[in-house]
Formats: C-alpha cells, structure tokens, sequence
C-alpha cells in the first residue's frame, strides 16, 4: 500500500475489505482535514468528485485535544474556542471556493483524529473518505502514508481514497 500510494501520479483509491458501495456512484463523501496545504490538494479533488456525481461531501476535522506536556488538561473553554476556530477555517478554505454548489455539510469534533472520522464516516454512511496521502510539505515521492490516513485505511468500512499529488488534481 505505501509503495503504490507513494508511487501514484494520481488519487489512489484503497479498499481493505469487502465493499458493497464500490461499484456504484458515491452519495455520501467524507473529506477529513487537518489544514494543511496537503489537505488543500485532497479537498480539490473530494469536491470535484463529489460535484460531478451529485454526491453529498461531508467536510470533517477532528481537533486532537492531546496535550504533550503531562499533567496538563485542557479546559472546555479552550476546546470550544479551538472547534469554533477550526469551524471558520473550513468556512474560508473550503465553503467559500465551492461555487454556490450547496450539498456539503460541516463537522468539527473533538478527540483522537482516526477514530473520530472513522465514527463520522460510518454516522454519515459514507461510501468514500478521502484524505491527503500525507500533511507534512515533503515531497510526496518521499512521503509515507500518515498515521492517521494508515489508521483510517486499516478501519474503514468504505474505500479510502489517498490524495498526494498536487499536480493530478486541477483547480476548480
């Protein structure tokens, strides 16, 4: 899986187990984010997937609330604030360059990022979650999956699709 998805010139698409929605058009696209200019790249091609097939594109963020330093605890107040920051960032990086295309709706969640888009996803019934082959500004020929997408590909009850180049996905 690493060697082909790093290899790609193109979205790979990943199913690792048995899939009913695969050979039909996708209805419900789950798109999952950590703001980077990666995930730039992967929204491109969830919306213009899901645009072209009518499908409903669920734009997701899961704010980690891990704190490295032990001890410390995050208070709800600042894990609002982060949810309510995170809601305007989708808002102006992704909402505002759809075009007045008006089938998507808008999550922010907190916890550990794979297993709260697994949970979307599954809330969503989501035929498709696609997310960036990796977020650090490596070069992708270099990259390995991200634990996050690794842990994602691994659970997920629908394919997953691992976006790493930018160069395949053209500007809406």
């Amino acid at each position: 899986m690493q060697k082909v998805a790093k290899a790609a010139r193109c979205p790979v698409v990943i199913i690792s187990r048995p899939c009913t929605t695969c050979w039909k058009l996708f209805s419900n696209i789950v798109f999952g984010t950590d703001f980077s200019k990666a995930s730039d790249y992967a929204y491109m091609f969830a919306y213009q997937l899901a645009r072209e097939v009518g499908a409903k594109l669920h734009l997701f963020h899961a704010c980690s609330i891990n704190t490295h330093e032990s001890g410390q605890i995050m208070g709800q107040t600042e894990i609002e604030g982060r949810i309510e920051r995170a809601k305007e960032e989708m808002q102006k990086r992704y909402v505002s360059k759809m075009n007045g295309y008006d089938n998507y709706s808008l999550e922010v969640r907190e916890g550990i990022p794979y297993v709260e888009i697994l949970k979307f996803a599954r809330e969503k019934t989501g035929d498709l979650i696609v997310m960036a082959h990796h977020t650090r500004e490596i070069d992708p020929e270099k990259a390995l999956l991200g634990s996050t997408v690794e842990q994602v590909v691994l659970r997920s009850a629908c394919p997953v699709a691992s976006v790493n180049h930018r160069d395949k996905v053209a500007e809406a």
